[in-house]
């Protein structure tokens, strides 16, 4: 019989906190990005992301409020100070200031709090809010407080997780690569298609009205290695056999070093997914591993799940 799976506390150094504080706050931020913040429901948060004029994604963020004139936001480390400066020159005669905070953001699977996707509770001091996916079977929770609760080294687990439930973070070496749809944040909830406008809101919303996308986000992994790849976020992925012919790129890693084997989320050509093995630069086969949500655009018999 299976145990219960135990608690576990990781530092996720990688994640930031954005601080948004002013009467203007949600409605400055709302007009920013691709979710309904002026809607959201207490207790909840939202993922959403942030593009540039050409509907390209500059940041993914995990947003919530705490007060009615605050808003928080986890975005990846790497790009929170240059979003800072970005979002800083929006700000005009907005009663808004954005900050980086000093939270620290740490990750926590077991068996307790299971709750709906993105809900937020407060206890013992720290913000909690479920995260999708499982980690080795256990729910997971992220936590955010000014005190660091004592920690493991992730060491990729919790990572891999957040690829495997298909859960893009779009760092430094991403920004400006992708269009909303095709990292599926239309499919996790992240873009409100009802909402005014934000920066790249008609390329968002052409995409969805007037075609069927080409290119889907899916998660794969390599077999156990020796040694870790370098494959870089942002950087191509081949068919085998077809060195000059780029046909994803990565949009997340995280070496499992438990596990010896490199996770990634890749923005694929769907054209393709029924052709050979992806493969990284250096020649380690990728196995494709379908997200936890259906893709509208591929049939459930089409043998990518």
């Amino acid at each position: 019989m299976t145990g219960t799976p135990a608690s576990l506390c990781f530092d996720l150094p990688e994640l930031a906190v954005l601080q948004f504080q002013g009467a203007d706050a949600v409605s400055f931020l709302h007009a920013q990005i691709t979710n309904d913040l002026e809607h959201l429901p207490e207790g909840r948060a939202c993922p959403a992301a942030y593009c540039t004029a050409k509907g390209r994604t500059l940041a993914t963020l995990l947003l919530w409020r705490p007060q009615a004139d605050m808003v928080l936001a986890l975005v990846r480390r790497d790009l929170a100070e240059s979003l800072i400066k970005r979002l800083r020159m929006f700000v005009l005669r907005s009663q808004v200031v954005i900050t980086l905070s000093e939270l620290h953001v740490q990750g926590i699977s077991g068996p307790a709090g299971a709750g709906a996707d993105w809900d937020v509770i407060q206890q013992d001091g720290a913000t909690l809010i479920q995260a999708p996916g499982l980690l080795d079977g256990a729910t997971r929770q992220w936590r955010i407080a000014a005190a660091r609760q004592e920690a493991l080294a992730s060491q990729g687990r919790w990572e891999s997780a957040d690829i495997l439930a298909g859960l893009p973070w779009i760092g430094a070496a991403a920004q400006d690569l992708f269009i909303p749809q095709t990292l599926n944040l239309d499919l996790i909830g992240a873009i409100n298609f009802r909402k005014g406008c934000y920066p790249g809101q008609e390329v968002v919303a052409r995409s969805h009205y007037r075609g069927t996308l080409k290119r889907r986000m899916m998660a794969a992994a390599t077999p156990a290695l020796a040694v870790e790849p370098s494959a870089a976020e942002g950087a191509d992925v081949l068919l085998s056999g077809q060195d000059d012919a780029p046909a994803a790129r990565i949009v997340n890693r995280a070496w499992r070093a438990d596990q010896s084997r490199l996770y990634v989320l890749l923005e694929v050509q769907l054209a393709d997914l029924d052709r050979d093995a992806y493969c990284l630069p250096d020649g380690q086969v990728l196995h494709l591993q379908a997200p936890p949500y259906p893709l509208p655009e591929l049939r459930s018999d089409s043998g990518t799940a």
